[in-house]
């Protein structure tokens, strides 16, 4: 007697190409993927380049400051915030462990954070607060502390390890300042060329322009051509910076924001002063200066 009937051997038949069919369209598939991943130099590989930032990408999005938020009491004097104004600090590894949600909610919309310092120097809570501060929804950016002991190749290469390029975050900062361990005072020729090495490196991985913060101590000593068609980050205690076209203004050291214990920087950032700054056009490369006499 037959195992099957007619129509029971003719139903397995039919159950049997049809799985055929899918196995042979699954192969197909990938084999094409193959081929056009192949032809296109490897889609892995190409992911892998940093795409240049522009003006009217998605990118640099920040939270605006809400008109009750605790933090707006950080203001110099009766000021208000403008249209295109929010509210951030910059944090490091001294203001210890961090609440970012109580930080978020106190109206905090960015945050640079320190990531490193010469060269082999990583802030021990980068990481951190560069995850807590995203998670909270606070849109974090990273800061270079240059020194003049290291080659700018060299701290560049560390601050690209730490903190590689990530389009949703603000462009990357460089902090010119005196205060550290470091007190070699090169000629204005040998720290510009330090200089210009480290922001050629970090622009062209993250295709974008850096913010430059200096001290009032760096620029009588060295001037700041480094700033030239960069976002500008001034400090101004008593209200905003004179410059008009400032994209980052820092007004305090001694800010109070909750889930910060202690002192914080507080600053304000022309978010699309920022994001027009840092774009770097097609066809241009990172920028360098001819160094300004010393003073």
């Amino acid at each position: 007697m037959p195992r099957f009937t007619r129509e029971q051997v003719r139903r397995r038949r039919q159950i049997a190409a049809a799985i055929v069919a899918v196995v042979g369209l699954v192969l197909v598939g990938g084999c094409t993927r193959l081929v056009v991943g192949a032809l296109r130099g490897g889609d892995e590989e190409a992911a892998s380049v940093p795409v240049p930032y522009t003006a009217d990408d998605a990118a640099m999005t920040v939270p605006a400051t809400a008109q009750d938020a605790a933090a707006l009491a950080q203001l110099p004097g009766d000021l208000e915030l403008g249209e295109d104004e929010v509210l951030g600090v910059d944090v490091s590894a001294h203001q210890g462990e961090i609440d970012w949600q109580a930080v978020a909610g106190d109206g905090i919309g960015f945050a640079y954070i320190k990531a490193t310092e010469g060269a082999g120097f990583t802030d021990s809570r980068f990481a951190e607060n560069w995850a807590g501060a995203r998670a909270a929804g606070v849109t974090p950016g990273a800061y270079h502390y240059f020194t003049l002991c290291s080659p700018g190749a060299d701290q560049a290469r560390d601050f690209l390890a730490a903190a590689p390029p990530d389009d949703a975050a603000l462009p990357p900062a460089l902090d010119l300042e005196f205060d550290g361990a470091c007190e070699e005072r090169p000629s204005a020729e040998d720290a510009q060329r330090e200089i210009d090495a480290f922001t050629a490196a970090v622009e062209k991985a993250w295709g974008r322009r850096l913010v430059i913060y200096s001290s009032s101590d760096w620029r009588r000593h060295y001037g700041l051509p480094v700033t030239d068609a960069r976002p500008d980050w001034l400090f101004s205690d008593s209200g905003r910076p004179d410059q008009e076209d400032w994209s980052l203004w820092q007004l305090r050291f001694d800010g109070k924001v909750a889930g910060i214990d202690g002192r914080v920087d507080m600053d304000v950032a022309r978010i699309e002063s920022l994001r027009e700054h840092a774009e770097i056009a097609d066809g241009e490369g990172a920028l360098t200066h001819a160094p300004a006499a010393e003073g």
